[in-house]
């Protein structure tokens, strides 16, 4: 009878010593494994939510340009629609500076806008006048492009506007249903409707000659993003650095559209 508690003994220590559980060595192993993976997760959704906020900052200053070009393509395009197709471009589109521009035209109640997208009421006189303002891009007192108010939101700046007028100069001797300008023949005009040389401010014999207008923005992201690293200045419409663009960690983005003047 003792034997049978003996070996009843050996193996009640067996199963205990089978059932002890994790070792210190086990246990530290299992918690350096568990923060290895919290930390790995962490980093991914760092990494995710940074980079859905950079695309959200491109995404933001890819619309807001298409709209603002979209915007100076089609009113621009207007100035001149008017009963006298004989009167020069320059008393509809005034290009007395590179930094803004008015534009001229007679309402017709239907496919014209106004800066608000609105229709103007048939035979309306319209003078639309698109510049740049601070950090805003405005049409009369609408803004088409501005940070937000208090300058720290997810808006878009405009860091620089441009507008270049085309003159046409030539060649002479232009088939009427194609060319421009004044007759030289019962057959023929004086030019080809296709600008020769592009300037910042046209005066005297140039207002008669004006066929396009190029435009040129540069749009900035409001916020910024440690993320954002360049290699060297952006440059405005002209080709000059702008100051702290290299390290301000913001995305910047170039616009250029040639706009046709159809009302010649």
């Amino acid at each position: 009878q003792s034997r049978y508690l003996l070996r009843d003994g050996d193996r009640i220590m067996k199963t205990i010593k089978t059932q002890q559980g994790f070792s210190l060595i086990e246990l530290m192993i299992a918690i350096t494994l568990a923060m290895v993976g919290m930390l790995a997760a962490t980093e991914l959704y760092s990494s995710t939510r940074q980079t859905y906020k950079l695309q959200n900052m491109q995404s933001r200053l890819a619309e807001d340009g298409r709209f603002a070009l979209s915007m100076l393509q089609r009113v621009i395009s207007q100035a001149g629609y008017r009963p006298n197709p004989k009167t020069p471009m320059g008393s509809y589109l005034d290009p007395a500076a590179n930094e803004s521009v008015t534009v001229r035209f007679i309402a017709d109640g239907a496919n014209m806008i106004a800066c608000d997208g609105s229709v103007p009421a048939a035979n309306a006189a319209q003078t639309l006048v698109i510049a740049k303002s601070s950090s805003k891009l405005q049409c009369g007192a609408v803004d088409w492009i501005a940070p937000a108010s208090a300058g720290t939101g997810n808006g878009t700046e405009l860091i620089d506007f441009k507008i270049r007028y085309g003159i046409d100069t030539g060649p002479a001797g232009t088939l009427k249903e194609f060319g421009c300008g004044t007759d030289t023949s019962a057959t023929q005009k004086g030019r080809d409707c296709v600008a020769d040389s592009y300037v910042n401010t046209a005066t005297g014999a140039n207002l008669t000659q004006i066929v396009a207008v190029k435009v040129c923005l540069i749009l900035r992201t409001e916020s910024s993003d440690a993320a954002v690293s360049k290699a060297a200045a952006v440059s405005d419409c002209s080709g000059t650095a702008i100051a702290n663009s290299q390290t301000d960690n913001k995305l910047y983005r170039t616009f250029r559209s040639t706009i046709t003047l159809r009302n010649q």
